[in-house]
């Protein structure tokens, strides 16, 4: 899966202050050909003179680089660490648009609203796309003379406990003033969309319209899709982009797929695609030119293109994600047999790279039933009454699988601790795993093995195996999680924000309080022994693995 294979990315290190020199014309054009927004060196220096301080919360990391690239290029000077002292020097702040007041401030270590302007990100992409300094006024983040930082502080700070009962949840927000119509406290618009609101309330919301959910619907019975031609290329357009390590524009594309897919007719004029949630007149461009021809010019470049389709090969690397990718072209590697002789490797992507084509084949859902066979019997063998589980893509009955992900737990609630050195010992000494990936990765109370396994016989293929060892108590919870989808386990962790839960493979909690993106209090857990009573808490009907591959 693309996200274990991110966990092994070596992180980047942090950009200097920067000045207006360009980068090396190797690598801009590199980054150029995949679409970063490119200022020609003869265009007006719009940013000279300009001192910028970008505040990284709440704002994708690639979009930050791309901001402070083009920024550098028209002339501007980016500070990359904020004190008080360069508010006489700074033209703007630059904030995620949905930054308030209160949390900037805190963020930045101010007392009060800062002196210098504080423009939502909104405001450079617009100054980039127009190529013009444009007003602050519409942008602006505006001063809440009612929220002060003090009491914010405050309200933080009273929050440590992660799971008290509900009367001590009823003390905090009466302390607080969440639930007191003389408090000082206003709340943002941001917040009443997060619905912070009284316990009652929060535990019985009945706004909520769960049936219109996706996790509420199964997955057999799936809406048309109306504009199927549009929405595979875009998907090729969003995959180009994640293997760049371009996020912020794959996301776009993402939304823009999900509000394409759900619209009831086809897309007959660039008017209609423009009114779609998510698009705006460069992707509406993008959908009306494959509506009209049924091709897409970029998605042909990026086809066309030596690097994207290296890139994208090495991206499929175990442990190599979009900057290792980079990197290895900028070195001169363009194909596996490059990788093999000259580069410098980590052991898991040697790992990677030496079973390359047999990680990337998709096994038979038969061979998963067996490799599932073989740790439950394992398991069994070590400790009597042990449960076993395949999950993902097998449980939810495709016919091919990418890997096999195994629950492994105990009805006792305590015989699984300790299994899972003895379970992994034993399946290395039968020689059915081969390879290590991450020996272990604890979360919590669970502990996860990645690794390779391959079963016996002839002609059998290396296979990526998970198995993760879990307390009785999480084995509802986790069962939903390593089921999927992962649009269905979306889908599930939005539902719960609206009811003021949360939801992940470790538990189900009510009474969440929220403010904005951040939890300000974690909730009471809620006991969810089966798959059943997760779907119960949430007030939806109990969806059948099978129902839940969207």
């Amino acid at each position: 899966m693309a996200s274990r294979k991110r966990i092994l990315e070596t992180k980047g290190n942090p950009i200097k202050r920067t000045k207006t020199e360009p980068s090396s014309d190797s690598v801009e054009s590199s980054k150029e050909s995949f679409a970063f927004n490119k200022v020609d060196s003869s265009e007006k220096k719009i940013f000279s003179h300009k001192y910028i301080y970008i505040l990284p919360a709440g704002i994708e990391k690639m979009r930050i680089n791309i901001f402070k690239n083009q920024i550098t290029k028209c002339g501007g000077t980016i500070y990359e660490q904020f004190d008080s002292t360069l508010l006489n020097t700074l033209s703007c702040i630059i904030v995620d648009d949905k930054m308030d007041t209160n949390r900037m401030c805190k963020l930045l270590h101010l007392e009060s609203y800062p002196t210098v302007p504080v423009v939502k990100s909104s405001w450079l992409s617009s100054c980039l796309r127009e190529k013009k300094i444009l007003p602050f006024e519409p942008y602006l983040i505006r001063q809440v003379e009612s929220h002060n930082v003090s009491t914010d502080n405050h309200l933080k700070s009273s929050t440590k406990a992660t799971s008290p009962g509900p009367s001590q949840l009823q003390t905090f927000l009466n302390k607080n003033k969440l639930s007191d119509s003389n408090s000082n406290y206003s709340s943002s618009d941001e917040e009443k969309e997060a619905g912070i609101m009284p316990v009652i309330e929060a535990l019985t919301n009945s706004k909520v319209k769960p049936e219109k959910w996706i996790c509420a619907q199964s997955s057999k019975n799936p809406k048309p899709n109306f504009n199927t031609n549009i929405t595979d290329m875009l998907e090729e357009m969003a995959k180009t982009y994640e293997s760049t390590n371009d996020k912020w524009r794959a996301f776009g594309y993402q939304k823009a797929i999900k509000a394409i897919r759900n619209y009831p007719k086809p897309i007959t004029s660039w008017e209609e695609a423009k009114s779609l949630p998510g698009v705006g007149g460069r992707l509406a461009d993008k959908i009306w030119e494959i509506a009209q021809s049924g091709e897409l010019r970029k998605l042909k470049e990026f086809e066309s293109c030596e690097m994207t389709q290296v890139l994208k090969l090495f991206t499929n690397v175990w442990g190599a994600g979009p900057q290792t990718a980079l990197a290895w072209y900028q070195q001169g590697l363009r194909t596996i047999d490059d990788l093999k002789q000259k580069a410098h490797l980590t052991s898991q992507q040697k790992v990677g790279v030496r079973l390359y084509d047999e990680l990337l084949d998709r096994m038979p859902r038969e061979e998963a039933g067996e490799i599932e066979k073989v740790v439950r019997e394992a398991a069994e063998s070590i400790q009597e009454g042990i449960i076993a589980q395949a999950c993902g893509s097998y449980r939810r009955g495709k016919a091919t699988c990418g890997d096999v992900d195994v629950l492994v737990t105990h009805p006792d609630g305590k015989s699984h601790k300790g299994i899972f050195v003895k379970l992994i010992t034993k399946l290395k000494e039968s020689g059915f795993l081969t390879d290590d990936l991450v020996s272990v990765e604890q979360t919590g109370n669970q502990k996860k093995y990645l690794g390779v396994c391959k079963l016996e016989g002839p002609n059998r293929k290396h296979r990526r195996l998970d198995i993760i060892v879990v307390p009785y108590s999480e084995y509802g919870c986790a069962l939903v999680y390593f089921t999927g989808s992962a649009h269905f386990n979306r889908s599930l962790r939005h539902l719960c924000k609206t009811q003021n839960m949360s939801l992940n493979e470790h538990a189900l909690k009510i009474g969440v309080v929220r403010k904005g993106a951040d939890k300000i209090y974690e909730g009471t857990i809620v006991q969810t022994p089966t798959e059943e009573s997760v779907f119960e808490a949430l007030k939806i009907p109990y969806r059948p693995p099978e129902e839940r591959d969207h």
